[in-house]
């Protein structure tokens, strides 16, 4: 018997798989085996799925055996987590190999976003993490009628596509796309001892398994010590507005036996029409620009600590400069002005007269977006340029108007996550009233107070940046700083000192016609 072997190393992505796609076109059918070894390879994108299933698919075609030999742990995560080990033969396993099933029909299969896209990549690098999990646990008041709940929930999920989204690869294409035909299996009340809950809670401990199943996890359940909710979906469909204020607003009025006014939106129709629209050269262009020559010594606070790799912590503290009374005064929008704060606070830290940032934004645009349950998530870099003279109100004023020139090409935003051009970038993103959005403490659920008891937590997260900047707006419209780091590049001290520099800016810029430049000095 005749072996052909392929040996990967390194990075499987969307910028190598070109030589093994010139190897694969290369290659004859006088073998009988066709094996990839994958023993030094160390990182496979969707894109290096792709090619790895076309592989598959052609040895298939010619009668040669497959296989995929020696990958490490966490590509094994990855065949893991997105089913591949169910019909590829991997070497060293101990389980059967099975045939892949795939629908043969070929309508229906939707792209994936770009911003999905990007997630699932950045979840395929360390797939047993719990990162991409947003929900939580939450001991409910004891005059909720769990029944009448377990109805709200239900209809609320019939109602939306979203909530049959399932992820797979296309038949013909081998990429990552998504249909939006899967089934529903109904929430149900579950009484259990307290041994059962205990096991339960375990599931916010668990990743998703990706490939062809549910992408969202409910749970009522009633135990000797109270009430329970467990919520959880996967990040991919949804994102924070749309589980705080759309999936939980409705499920509240259907508790409450109130008509839910807005109409569901489609989410596979708006899958289609963006995919449908023509790719801008321009918008590319723009973002390329935006991003040029990026250097972490130039756009992020100073470095003072090295203790090799990453690893992440949080400060939080609360902006004492600034309240919403300000912003009833001012006419400013309130995203342009904290991002401004903070680009400020950036460039002083940093000393420099430039500032490149991301800013994360719930992408809904218009009217029916703000009402489409489903991950709707955008990322705008964003560039300034300091070295003019200018007062605050001048400077506020042409930030939003930049902000509003990047939203012109957000359909472009796949460049700039194919090309990692934001993956360094300090990201600035805004929160308001976030139902799961603290560890502890009591939240507003169906006209009472329910207690939050478990979050998933990213343990392991594989979104390595070194500096995410939340600006959250509390209850009580108070503002509190959240900033999460690498906490091998960063101390608590130095976050502390950035955390008081934007609270000084928020300062600053309430003088309308002070100097820009002598905030910085």
């Amino acid at each position: 018997m005749q072996n052909n072997c392929y040996e990967a190393g390194g990075r499987l992505d969307a910028n190598t798989v070109s030589c093994l796609n010139e190897r694969m076109d290369s290659l004859s059918t006088d073998f009988d085996e066709l094996h990839f070894n994958l023993s030094k390879l160390n990182y496979l994108s969707s894109a290096g799925l792709r090619m790895v299933l076309a592989a598959h698919k052609w040895a298939d075609k010619e009668n040669i055996k497959f296989k995929v030999v020696n990958p490490n742990a966490d590509v094994s995560d990855v065949f893991e987590m997105t089913g591949f080990n169910r019909f590829v033969d991997i070497i060293h396993t101990e389980e059967d190999s099975e045939d892949g099933t795939m629908s043969d029909s070929m309508e229906d299969f939707y792209p994936l976003r770009p911003i999905q896209r990007w997630m699932l990549d950045t979840h395929l690098q360390k797939a047993k993490s719990t990162m991409m999990n947003a929900g939580g646990l939450a001991r409910l008041d004891d005059s909720i009628d769990m029944e009448r709940l377990a109805d709200a929930l239900n209809g609320t999920l019939a109602a939306h596509d979203i909530f049959r989204c399932r992820l797979l690869f296309h038949p013909e294409t081998g990429d990552l796309c998504q249909r939006f035909d899967g089934s529903l299996s109904k929430v149900r009340l579950e009484t259990m001892s307290e041994e059962e809950f205990q096991r339960r809670k375990q599931e916010l401990k668990k990743p998703y398994q990706i490939i062809d199943r549910p992408l969202f996890r409910i749970y009522l359940m009633i135990t000797p010590s109270g009430k329970y909710l467990y919520t959880d979906f996967y990040h991919v469909i949804m994102d924070g507005v749309a589980v705080s204020m759309l999936f939980f607003r409705e499920v509240d009025l259907r508790y409450r036996g109130k008509p839910v006014k807005q109409e569901a939106y489609s989410y596979a129709e708006y899958v289609r029409q963006e995919a449908d629209k023509a790719k801008d050269e321009a918008g590319i262009a723009y973002w390329r620009t935006m991003l040029k020559d990026f250097a972490e010594e130039k756009h992020l606070p100073p470095i003072d600590k090295s203790d090799g790799n990453w690893k992440f912590d949080a400060h939080l503290a609360t902006l004492q400069n600034i309240s919403k009374d300000f912003f009833r005064e001012s006419g400013y929008a309130e995203q342009t002005f904290l991002m401004a704060g903070v680009m400020l606070a950036m460039a002083k830290s940093a000393g420099s007269r430039e500032t490149i940032m991301s800013y994360v934004h719930n992408g809904r645009a218009n009217r029916m977006e703000m009402r489409l349950m489903g991950l709707m998530l955008i990322q705008i870099p964003v560039r300034y340029d300091y070295n003019r003279d200018m007062t605050v109100d001048e400077y506020i004023h042409d930030l939003d108007a930049k902000l509003t020139e990047g939203f012109q090409y957000r359909d472009s935003l796949g460049t700039v996550y194919s090309e990692g051009l934001e993956d360094d970038c300090a990201s600035f993103i805004l929160q308001k009233g976030n139902i799961m959005g603290n560890a502890s403490g009591e939240i507003s659920l169906f006209g009472t107070k329910a207690v939050i008891q478990d979050l998933p937590q990213n343990k392991a997260s594989a979104v390595e940046n070194s500096l995410d900047i939340h600006v959250i707006i509390e209850d009580d419209d108070s503002y509190r700083l959240k900033l999460e780091y690498d906490a091998s590049r960063y101390s608590e001290e130095a976050m502390g000192r950035f955390a008081q520099l934007v609270d000084d800016m928020m300062k600053g810029l309430q003088q309308k016609d002070k100097s820009v430049l002598e905030l910085l000095a």
